[in-house]
């Protein structure tokens, strides 16, 4: 359209001040790139200006989301402009005159219009890969690995490179990670951490992201960060989609789920439903010698049935060009069921049995876990500096209804024996945040970020154990019902500062204070144990670039390791008739010094190794009950710990773009020191090796193959044995490419278990834990409406420490 006319800019500064200033400095081009059918704005178009005069003279830039651009300090002259984006064709403005001396400076609306011929033509055959290495994080890219279709968070966790879990918590690199959702944590670990990761649904995810060393941004608690991105509205208009699976092992599973999005102008519209159910049986057994004198066999067989609800609502909404607010709102409904049994024999070291045990087990457990985020973000003055305030809060109320029957019989004397105990747990959990951050760049070599938070965290535990007595009534059980209430207060600044030292040398450098104050108050023994402590939280970085294809990385990290909420309750939690845990009410924080060395070549090949010097180290203690033969699990301060890691990853593509491989190789050891645990100062190198390829056939149709090994590690109190397995997936578009048929099949051989030992001062255990990891599953994903994409921002909410802390003591 402006072709049809020359176009003058006549920018200036006014003749006083800060204005005439500018006028020496140069002008500001800019403008706005819109669809000339829609006369909606067109994000991330790429704008050339090149100087008539000067053709070496060429600067280039891309739209904001909004659609618009901007040169400054642009010189005098005549100018050329060049608009490009993907599915139009390209725009032209050959006179452009740049007039420093008026004071008239209007933008260019640049309107596209859409090259049908190309959009009918161009097909694009490449597929971003499920994995991504970059020398700050991993990014697991859920939409394009066929296997994940169907599947859930935690299974997604599974497959990331480098990152191992261990008993509901996460490790990367030797060092615990947070988990967030969003940038949200939920104060949860161990199985409820699980529960609640097995209750997303893997087609509300967008990607995975695994940071090794995350800046002073981030809490202090933990060395890694994992964060799970959930999906947001992309593209303009009124769209959707709709999926269903069905899937099929020793039992039947299914998921479904519905979305629905709208975004036009101002306003941004996100929501949807998912529900999942899955079935699934575990066979355990345990071996324990105590004392080098009794034998306790146990054989467990139990079937779980999981069903959870998510939904989701988003809403953005820009107020003015710089400024806008936002609210999320996430709600799972999860109900999980489970049914088992455990056969448990008491003998000598030798011999037959002396006595029988049979413990028949069935119960519920209910939750409901609300979200509810608000931002404000604005950008402050054109040097690009942005605040963002972001308030969060989030609830985790659970309820366990169990019931345990247990038959003893003396085969000595022959005397039989029952009893029934049960469960009725209400769990209140609440997490409260509000945080400001804010960044700014000072010229092309320094940035800042730098923002305060604070965090309160509420985690309320009502207790019930009951027995029945031989006339049926319930009695209250005083040795294990309590009301156990922790509240923690954290009140942390942050400042970071970027600075590029030359074209190969950038540093980093940052500093993290944390106040924090927390009461555990026992409301059974009416005791209220206090802490207040304030810590110090630097972190380095140095990063040389030696050529194109080199890049180093050296980074230090001060971190502490807040222990679970539940740890500091001192009850006794009843796990098996021969096994409880019990919390210690004397625990401290861990502190660490970490460092780390890592190299990237040729964006194909990263290598890396990190070392960790930790005191009042945090690890698992067994002891046992002489009087029952009770083994009482626990978790104690000791007095140090090192941890080393080291890692290889190789991305490459084969055969001409058909296949592209991923694969991992690391070592971890892990080295406790108690002079009053010597068994515990065990430890082995353990090695992981994994592979995931995807491979491109003719007719869209992709393949997907994922294998995976781990050797023997022993650290602390275990001995882990060697563990394997793989996968593979087809998928296929169909219905004229709008939908996306997967058919995927889980450890087909049926490989997938764990086995571990574990050695204390009177114990030595052999365990076996086999979780049903065999299926099948297939599943559609169809996509209707509008679909032209349009990036949209990333935005880490505030709470962001607790996610590996909190676990009701009922739950283990």
């Amino acid at each position: 359209m402006l072709n049809h006319f020359a176009r003058t800019l006549l920018v200036a500064a006014a003749c006083t001040g800060a204005h005439a200033a500018q006028a020496q400095t140069g002008a500001a081009v800019t403008g706005t790139v819109s669809d000339s059918v829609s006369m909606q704005p067109l994000a991330y178009a790429t704008i050339v200006l090149k100087k008539s005069a000067d053709p070496a003279f060429v600067l280039s830039t891309i739209t904001d989301e909004k659609g618009a651009f901007r040169f400054e300090n642009v010189a005098a002259g005549n100018y050329m402009l060049t608009s490009m984006y993907l599915g139009y064709k390209n725009y032209s403005e050959t006179e452009i005159l740049v007039d420093n001396i008026s004071v008239n400076n209007k933008p260019l609306p640049v309107v596209m219009v859409p090259d049908k011929k190309l959009l009918n033509e161009v097909k694009i055959i490449g597929n971003k890969p499920f994995i991504e290495m970059y020398a700050d994080k991993v990014v697991l890219n859920v939409a394009e690995s066929p296997i994940a279709q169907g599947s859930d968070a935690s299974e997604v966790l599974s497959r990331a490179p480098g990152v191992v879990g261990q008993g509901g918590r996460y490790v990367v690199r030797g060092k615990t990670a947070l988990v967030l959702i969003d940038g949200k944590v939920t104060n949860l670990s161990g199985n409820d951490l699980t529960e609640l990761l097995a209750s997303l649904p893997s087609n509300t995810l967008d990607k995975v992201e695994v940071v090794a060393n995350p800046s002073a941004k981030y809490d202090a608690n933990g060395g890694a960060v994992i964060n799970i991105l959930t999906k947001k509205n992309s593209a303009f208009g009124t769209n959707g989609s709709v999926s269903a699976g069905v899937g099929a092992g020793r039992f039947a599973r299914y998921n479904g789920g519905l979305h629905l999005s709208h975004r036009r102008d101002k306003l941004n519209m996100f929501g949807g439903f998912d529900y999942l159910r899955t079935k699934q049986y575990r066979r355990q057994t345990s071996n324990r010698v105590l004392n080098q004198e009794t034998r306790i066999d146990e054989e467990s067989y139990d079937v779980t049935e999981r069903n959870s609800l998510t939904a989701r609502l988003n809403v953005e909404y820009d107020l003015t060009k710089r400024s806008s607010v936002g609210l999320q709102v996430r709600g799972i409904a999860s109900a999980r069921d489970r049914d088992g049994n455990t056969n448990s024999f008491v003998a000598g070291l030798t011999g037959p049995p002396s006595s029988t045990n049979l413990l028949q087990t069935d119960g519920a457990a209910r939750g409901l876990n609300p979200t509810v985020s608000l931002y404000y973000r604005t950008l402050l003055d054109s040097a690009g500096g942005e605040l963002k305030l972001n308030a969060d809060y989030l609830t985790f109320n659970k309820r366990f209804d169990e019931q345990y029957r247990n038959e003893g019989f003396d085969l000595l004397t022959g005397r039989a024996s029952a009893s029934t105990l049960r469960n009725n747990t209400p769990a209140r959990n609440s997490v409260a945040s509000f945080t400001a951050d804010y960044t700014r760049s000072f010229g092309k070599t320094t940035s800042l970020e730098a923002g305060l938070k604070s965090l309160r965290t509420v985690t309320d535990n009502d207790i019930r154990w009951e027995n029945q007595d031989e006339s049926g009534a319930w009695l209250n059980a005083p040795g294990r019902t309590n009301h156990f209430v922790y509240r923690e207060y954290i009140n942390a600044g942050y400042a970071s500062v970027r600075q590029t030292v030359s074209k190969q040398v950038g540093v980093q450098l940052g500093l993290r204070a944390e106040h924090t104050y927390s009461e555990g108050e026992s409301l059974t023994l009416n005791q209220l144990d206090k802490r207040d402590y304030f810590n110090l939280f630097p972190s380095a970085s140095l990063d040389y670039t030696h050529s194109e294809k080199q890049q180093w990385n050296f980074s230090y990290q001060r971190k502490i390791d807040r222990f679970r909420f539940d740890i500091v309750n001192p009850f006794l939690t009843y796990v098996s008739p021969y096994l409880f845990y019990q919390g210690n009410p004397n625990i401290r924080p861990s502190f660490s010094h970490n460092f780390s060395v890592s190299h990237s070549y040729n964006n194909a090949v990263a290598t890396s190794l990190t070392y960790g010097r930790h005191t009042n180290a945090l690890a698992e203690v067994f002891r046992r009950d002489p009087a029952t033969n009770v083994v009482i699990m626990s978790e104690e301060n000791l007095s140090r710990a090192t941890t080393a890691d080291a890692n290889v990853s190789v991305t490459k593509q084969l055969l001409g773009g058909l296949l592209t491989t991923v694969n991992n190789v690391g070592a971890t050891y892990v080295r406790f020191y108690s002079p009053s645990r010597p068994l515990l100062s065990q430890s082995s190198v353990g090695v992981m090796a994994s592979s995931n390829n995807t491979l491109n056939f003719p007719h869209d149709i992709r393949a997907e193959i994922t294998l995976f090994y781990r050797t023997p590690l022993t650290y602390g109190s275990y001995s882990f044995r060697a563990q394997y397995n793989g996968s593979i997936a087809v998928s296929k578009p169909v219905l004229k490419d709008k939908a996306t048929l997967t058919l995927s099949v889980f450890d087909p051989f049926n490989l997938l278990q764990v086995g571990y030992d574990t050695r204390a001062e009177e114990l030595r255990s052999y365990d076996f834990n086999k979780m049903e990891s065999r299926f099948v599953r297939l599943n559609l994903y169809y996509r209707f409406g509008n679909q032209k994409v349009k990036p949209v921002r990333t935005r880490r909410t505030s709470i962001e420490s607790e996610k590996m802390r909190m676990e009701s003591a009922a739950n283990q």
